[in-house]
């Protein structure tokens, strides 16, 4: 997802600030970007994910509910940009307990 004038770059560097990392999936009809936590292991821990729509927004889905590894919750839709909601995933994700592991 990097790539020089990425306007991501400053966003990838806040997360990397905080132990996450960005991974990209693309095909024909949707791009998902998900939120990661770098814990070691090749791809990380998912805490969340952001969804394009074919109207150009974005919605954003994050585990949100603590103890309940493998649930998230769509937390926002509509929005304007990728950097917006991933901004909302962060916001909402709950990744302590995996940080502390």
């Amino acid at each position: 997802m990097q790539a020089a004038g990425n306007p991501l770059g400053p966003l990838e560097r806040m997360l990397k600030g905080r132990g996450l990392f960005l991974s990209v999936e693309r095909s024909d009809a949707v791009e998902v970007v998900y939120v990661c936590v770098d814990d070691g292991i090749p791809g990380g821990y998912p805490v969340g994910y952001v969804i394009s729509s074919r109207t150009g927004t974005w919605t954003a889905y994050a585990r949100v509910r603590p103890g309940r590894i493998f649930t998230t919750d769509e937390i926002s839709s509509g929005l304007a940009s990728v950097e917006e909601a991933i901004r909302a995933v962060v916001a909402h994700a709950h990744y302590e307990d995996v940080l502390t592991a």
